[in-house]
């Protein structure tokens, strides 16, 4: 079987650009994965709102985001490249971070530049740190890839614009490229200027992140690839579908006392049961239990599921 890295790397290297919807769970990323996408980005904007319904401001410690992208990709068999942060404090803690994530099971990570506690690309505050020692941090991150899995991708983010602009985004991209980044990820541009200034002066491979509501303008993925993006992500759509999904939801079940409104905006629960593999842990029964307690269980029934 190969591995996911491999997967990935194959991808990355051949033409094409590669389409990433968010992820922040296990269940999200096995719809991204049933929707024929192939492959997921995790969002840390998206674990900070699951886990903790709190903002993108540095509050999920290294351990918490580490064991959600374990989660997220133990299930699904399409690779999940992870947001890392900043790595998790200096060069020690992104050697370490590249590791655990591997261990993992990501296929390749995106490391940022800002200084911490960090918070989302497309919130105003932000702040970067020297581009020395986030130089310094890639060429760390590098070596700790190299040492577990050639093949895992590492990405540079910098938050520089709306720090220092375009021109120290686009000299920093240049920096971490040749640090050793697979690709870079310039966040929440603010122009379509800026967007093709980056495009037609970095000459590595760039990642385009579209948030709806963002300061970045929303292109379609054939734009962006015309363009001469290599990968683009969509790391909001999923959650932010489920959010409204949710709650306009239980508004009209507070409203009314009842469900059968909104029958028709609810997945059905066979369906929902093929998301969760109920038929795989069916036929696990059905190998490794006692035949008296699978009698007892279903009492000779078919369920429904």
């Amino acid at each position: 079987m190969i591995s996911k890295t491999k997967v990935f790397r194959k991808m990355f290297e051949e033409p094409g650009v590669i389409v990433m919807p968010g992820v922040y769970d296990a269940l999200s990323a096995r719809l991204v994965e049933m929707s024929g996408f192939k492959a997921a980005i995790h969002s840390g904007y998206g674990t900070a709102a699951s886990l903790l319904a709190k903002p993108d401001v540095g509050l999920v410690c290294f351990k918490e985001m580490r064991d959600q992208v374990a989660s997220i990709a133990r299930a699904v068999d399409i690779p999940v490249i992870a947001d890392s942060d900043t790595g998790y404090g200096n060069e020690l803690n992104a050697y370490r971070t590249v590791k655990e994530y591997i261990w993992a099971g990501a296929a390749g990570l995106f490391m940022e530049d800002q200084a911490w506690p960090k918070r989302c690309g497309h919130m105003f505050g932000k702040q970067v740190i020297d581009k020395g020692e986030m130089v310094d941090k890639i060429s760390a991150a590098v070596d700790a890839r190299n040492e577990e899995d050639p093949d895992f991708v590492i990405g540079a983010r910098t938050d520089a614009i709306a720090v220092n602009g375009i021109d120290d985004a686009i000299g920093r991209a240049e920096a971490y490229s040749k640090a050793g980044a697979d690709y870079i990820f310039i966040e929440a541009y603010e122009n379509m200027e800026q967007i093709k200034k980056a495009v037609k002066e970095v000459k590595v491979p760039l990642m385009l992140n579209l948030i709806e509501g963002g300061r970045t303008p929303l292109l379609s993925v054939h734009d962006a690839e015309k363009m001469g993006f290599k990968i683009v992500i969509f790391p909001l759509t999923t959650l932010y579908s489920a959010a409204k999904g949710m709650y306009d939801n239980l508004l009209v079940l507070k409203k009314t006392g009842s469900a059968k409104e909104i029958l028709d905006k609810l997945i059905k629960f066979p369906d929902f049961a093929k998301i969760v593999e109920i038929d795989k842990y069916r036929a696990l029964e059905d190998k490794y239990l006692p035949k008296k307690v699978l009698e007892e269980k279903y009492k000779g029934k078919k369920t429904i599921v």
